[in-house]
């Protein structure tokens, strides 16, 4: 502990914080990978303009994960840099810099204060068809409470900030199918008031206009995940909202553009259940086919542990519904792992000597089939035919079978093993 300690407050003297750091700031500085020697370059370009060390803020979401982002934002073929950092000597937010490669190197072009504490995600995408790429950087706190959007746009060598929205979520894809991307986001609610889903769009208009709004089903919504689907109602992309009430209970909404309007694909009521854990049960593309499955607990009517839930997942985006996969999830430490249908209706789950260990037992004669047990790490697997450790992510699970599982069953349980508080 003593040189973990000593560890953080060498960091924290190497990069110029004084005080006492955040636990945040403490993340990102014994998650944060060595800097390049361009982006070394970059950074030292900022901080010879402030006089002062920063602090690299890494995006929390999204595919963007660095806060150096080197791109062409103008299409001209020379790269501009996008640094997300906050200074002991500019206040609590997160700032953003924006850098142009020049031939003695690299000249600051645009520096401001963003709208919040942390970076929640950045996406660099064309909103216009001025044919530059815009900046939309999302902005939250150190709870990610709330959070907001800035887009901002090249033009003339210069960056000008276009426009900022208050929200739950965004995400950012073309969905009005002009080829140039949208912001689609969900709104802040007002008390007993529904969410508005609204489009932003340059679709129709040159500058970026709200074209299209829906609200969400039920009041006091908060909504938990935006995403984007290939869908067989619409040569255009399907929005799949997923959201909780105030009583726990999950819906999720899918809609389409067309005609200046957002058009419901099934009635969210469909597909609800109740979840009361502290992450959030979203939609997936389970299956990497561009469709996104919806999870549904299925209640069988018997007495089970609370956190040990029979699942499904099943893709509503189709011409018709189509269940993927059917399994249990142990709730607690949320993985799930799929079982043969012919399974279904027959089986019941209990917990073993532990709360890592659960088992699946066979209704009909109380016959243990399988068992699964979380491992700590360093655990060495004995030979023995009936017994799988599988990997998921940094967790090792060792599953037990029933000698007459067969080869294929064991294979496609244990292949199909996934964590579903792995959001996004």
């Amino acid at each position: 502990m003593k040189k973990l300690l000593a560890l953080i407050m060498a960091m924290l003297m190497l990069t110029g914080c004084s005080g006492i750091a955040d636990k945040d700031n403490i993340i990102n500085l014994l998650s944060s990978p060595k800097l390049s020697q361009r982006e070394s370059e970059i950074v030292r370009c900022i901080t010879e303009h402030l006089g002062e060390d920063v602090i690299l803020k890494y995006p929390k979401q999204g595919s963007n994960i660095s806060p150096v982002q080197v791109v062409d934002l103008s299409a001209d073929g020379r790269q501009e840099a996008v640094v997300l950092y906050s200074a002991p000597n500019k206040g609590g937010n997160v700032r953003i810099a924006v850098l142009s490669a020049t031939e003695t190197g690299w000249q600051l072009i645009y520096d401001a204060e963003g709208y919040g504490s942390e970076v929640y995600k950045i996406v660099f995408s064309p909103l216009d068809r001025s044919g530059n790429s815009q900046i939309i950087a999302g902005y939250t706190f150190s709870d990610s409470s709330e959070k907001l959007f800035s887009v901002y746009s090249p033009a003339e060598g210069a960056i000008r900030e276009v426009q900022t929205q208050s929200c739950q979520d965004f995400m950012v894809q073309d969905v009005t199918g002009d080829s140039i991307s949208d912001i689609v986001y969900a709104g802040i609610n007002a008390d007993n008031q529904r969410t508005q889903v609204r489009i932003l769009s340059c679709h129709g208009s040159p500058v970026l206009t709200s074209v299209a709004l829906r609200r969400i089903s039920v009041p006091n919504a908060r909504v938990t995940n935006i995403a984007f689907s290939k869908n067989d109602f619409s040569d255009k992309n399907a929005i799949l909202i997923d959201y909780t009430d105030v009583y726990y209970r999950v819906y999720t909404q899918r809609m389409y553009f067309e005609d200046y309007n957002l058009h419901n694909i099934l009635s969210p009521d469909v597909v609800q259940k109740r979840w009361v854990y502290d992450y959030n049960l979203i939609s997936k593309d389970i299956d990497s086919d561009g469709y996104l499955e919806t999870p549904t607990v299925i209640d069988t009517g018997s007495q089970m542990p609370e956190n040990l839930k029979f699942m499904e997942w099943t893709g509503f985006l189709t011409s018709e519904p189509e269940r993927k996969y059917y399994g249990f999830c142990e709730a607690e430490t949320g993985l799930f792992f799929p079982l043969p249908d012919s399974w279904q209706n027959l089986l019941s789950l209990r917990y073993g000597t532990d709360a890592d260990t659960w088992q699946v037992y066979r209704i009909s004669d109380d016959y243990q089939i399988m068992e699964c047990s979380l491992l700590s790490a360093g655990y060495s697997n004995k030979d023995d035919p009936d017994r799988i450790v599988v990997n998921v992510g940094t967790q090792q699970i060792k599953i037990t079978f029933a000698a007459d599982v067969t080869r294929d069953q064991r294979t496609y349980i244990t292949a199909g093993i996934m964590n579903i508080k792995q959001e996004k």
